[in-house]
């Protein structure tokens, strides 16, 4: 049993509903709002990673598209038909324009629908997997809107149907929608998952990694980071988590100093451990999963991984879309 593996013993029956409310059902994972938010957004790239023309990213290349970008003097080759004649009639010199070549990039994400993800500590937050998807949707939409390939991709102990490749703003709601039906498959295998999603791709682009991580040690999945990083692929690692996970304390109603004995559930193998949360052990697992999350972000600086961090009781449309300005992913 991984001791980073959630405390279970309050997970709703059906997360998919409100608890606590009569059985209503839960509201959409996107509203209007938001999704106009997201139309103002750009994603960003380190590189340019694409060779294609029809996004609306900058290129480091010049060509014949409409932006202007700088001049440059005549040479032999170049397309007389780009002379700038009105800069020959005040230079009395030869100058080609130059131009802005537009590309899109290749999104690729691969969303965790284990068991684990299928969690939360309390009603009024939702589970991994609710707050994942809202994630995803929303850099899948702002690079939809932007004309740039997405693919979505759930994940367990191996691929599930993906959406996509994808691309334009008449795939968006089919995006969402695809994103709404999705459910949990059972076990979960990160390393697996990855090797089998790379070997069918050659171009590389940018992927993100959306998980729990609850799959293995941070070393099992350096290997896959590394590979990525040789290959050419711009890599973002989303860890989403719950508050119990770091503060399992938060899940200890008993009366204060009298810790209620409670039930650790493996909730993709099935393993279950029945302790009493005393303070030593409380503080054995805080150690143990601050020690965790120090090795993945080591893993990930190390391959040149971008790593972000989301609690799922944050507020999605206000902090999270800061985080992502703040780390450079939109603008």
């Amino acid at each position: 049993m991984r001791l980073v593996a959630p405390f279970m013993r309050r997970r709703a029956a059906d997360p998919n509903r409100l608890a606590g409310e009569g059985g209503e059902v839960a509201p959409p994972l996107f509203d209007e709002a938001l999704l106009a938010r997201l139309r103002r957004l750009v994603l960003l790239s380190r590189e340019t990673l694409a060779e294609g023309l029809a996004g609306e990213h900058r290129s480091r290349r010049r060509g014949a598209s409409p932006e202007f970008a700088d001049f440059k003097s005549y040479s032999q080759g170049d397309d007389f038909r780009r002379i700038d004649w009105s800069t020959y009639a005040r230079l009395d010199g030869l100058f080609v324009r130059l131009s802005e070549v537009t590309t899109e990039f290749d999104v690729h994400i691969l969303l965790d629908a284990s068991n684990s993800m299928d969690w939360r500590s309390r009603p009024d937050v939702p589970t991994k997997f609710t707050y994942a998807r809202r994630a995803v949707g929303a850099m899948s939409y702002v690079a939809l809107w932007h004309f740039d390939r997405v693919a979505i991709a759930p994940f367990g102990e191996a691929l599930a149907p993906r959406f996509g490749p994808a691309q334009g703003r008449a795939r968006v709601v089919p995006m969402l929608r695809y994103l709404e039906n999705l459910t949990p498959l059972g076990p979960t295998n990160l390393p697996t998952a990855l090797a089998t999603y790379l070997s069918a791709r050659r171009r590389p682009g940018i992927l993100l990694i959306v998980s729990d991580l609850l799959s293995g040690e941070p070393n099992a999945i350096s290997n896959s980071l590394r590979d990525l990083r040789q290959r050419g692929w711009q890599t973002i690692v989303v860890h989403v988590l719950d508050e119990a996970e770091l503060a399992p304390e938060l899940l200890n109603d008993g009366p204060k100093g009298r810790p209620r004995p409670a039930e650790l559930v493996e909730v993709e193998t099935g393993e279950r451990l029945r302790l009493t949360p005393t303070d030593f052990v409380l503080d054995r697992y805080r150690t143990a999963v601050a020690q965790w999350l120090e090795d993945i972000e080591r893993v990930c600086a190390a391959e040149q991984v971008d790593y972000l961090r989301l609690m799922t009781d944050w507020p999605f449309e206000t902090l999270v879309l800061r985080l992502l300005h703040e780390r450079g992913l939109v603008a």
